[in-house]
């Protein structure tokens, strides 16, 4: 049966099980005599996920592709002293060469316009606005000695918490990791309080009592924080990009044919990424439940209610960050809003 998102649910296992035997093989095809070798840095912190997977994949990919002329080696989150939210900063400054980053709202604002909460509710909507904000993300982050290679897309964002949380009013009072201040925002108007982590350090947070829950997809960490969370409130607040950035001069000493190969590659494994996640999530959403996890739909009472409160906010978004006005021109237009 064809997936919503171009892959078979048979593709996307099969992409899947093809990236763990890279990783394998990755080890034993000699990246060491390779003769240009680029530390990555992610986010993300479990080499489990089907995000870290696809990565690897796509490294073993491009040491093939490019006959070990090229190897990236890829860095966890927490194993290298770079915060979740200075990944484009280490990047810009060659500290790694190549970095996937969620987190870089802060650095790049006009990134966050296709974020706004509940703004583009549907993933067409949100790759049709995405495509009409490039320009602009790309502009800036050339600015900063950073070429954008693409991005993958995480499926829906939804809430997650140890405490009940099964409708609107219950989001009252919790401590809500967010990843940025456009979903910061929503948790405020919702009566939440919002607490910035990266995804290293959130584990630990919920079981210290430092954060009550998340805002994560099933397919990104709300299957790896299972045993910590007893809640899902599938209100999708919005869709997540995840950035493939590589420093400028990094990128420019690669030779036109390596770039052009390096380019195709990050293109075709992106788009599996993506595709591999929206496949899979559903079916992680029901072991969950399964599981004894707390799965609640919103109801059309709150949909209605979360989008009342944060329609003001598109506008205001745009009245604060007046050099992005007209890319959120664009990106309303692209997106049906």
């Amino acid at each position: 049966m064809n997936t919503a998102h171009g892959l078979t649910r048979r593709d996307a296992v099969g992409y899947l099980a093809g990236a763990a035997a890279g990783i394998a093989g990755l080890g034993a095809s000699g990246a060491a005599m390779a003769a240009t070798q680029w530390r990555a840095y992610t986010y993300n912190a479990v080499a489990t996920v089907t995000a870290v997977k696809g990565l690897n994949a796509l490294f073993e990919a491009i040491q093939k592709e490019t006959q070990s002329e090229l190897s990236v080696r890829l860095n966890l989150g927490g194993t290298l002293p770079i915060a979740a939210t200075n990944i484009t900063q280490a990047v810009a400054d060659n500290v790694v060469q190549l970095g996937d980053d969620a987190f870089f709202i802060g650095s790049v604002p006009v990134g966050g316009i296709v974020r706004l909460p509940m703004f583009l509710p549907r993933r067409a909507d949100f790759e049709k606005a995405w495509d009409a904000a490039a320009p602009y993300l790309r502009a800036d982050y050339a600015k900063k000695n950073v070429v954008v290679l693409g991005r993958y897309i995480f499926p829906e964002n939804v809430m997650w918490s140890r405490k009940k949380l099964t409708s609107l009013a219950d989001i009252a009072g919790q401590k809500i990791r967010v990843i940025s201040p456009e979903q910061s925002e929503f948790i405020k108007l919702l009566g939440g309080i919002p607490v910035t982590l990266g995804t290293s350090e959130v584990a630990a947070g919920i079981d210290r009592g430092v954060i009550d829950g998340a805002l994560t997809a099933s397919s990104g960490y709300g299957h790896v924080w299972r045993d910590l969370l007893k809640y899902s409130y599938r209100l999708n607040v919005s869709f997540v990009d995840s950035l493939i950035l590589v420093n400028k001069d990094a990128w420019g000493k690669l030779t036109p044919d390596q770039r052009t190969k390096v380019q195709a590659l990050v293109d075709e494994h992106t788009k599996r990424m993506t595709a591999a996640m929206a496949a899979e999530d559903g079916e992680i959403t029901r072991k969950l439940a399964e599981g004894g996890m707390v799965i609640t739909e919103p109801s059309a009472a709150d949909l209605a209610e979360a989008e009342r409160r944060i329609t003001p906010y598109w506008k205001e978004w745009g009245e604060k960050r007046p050099a992005a006005q007209e890319a959120l021109q664009k990106v309303r237009l692209a997106g049906g809003r």
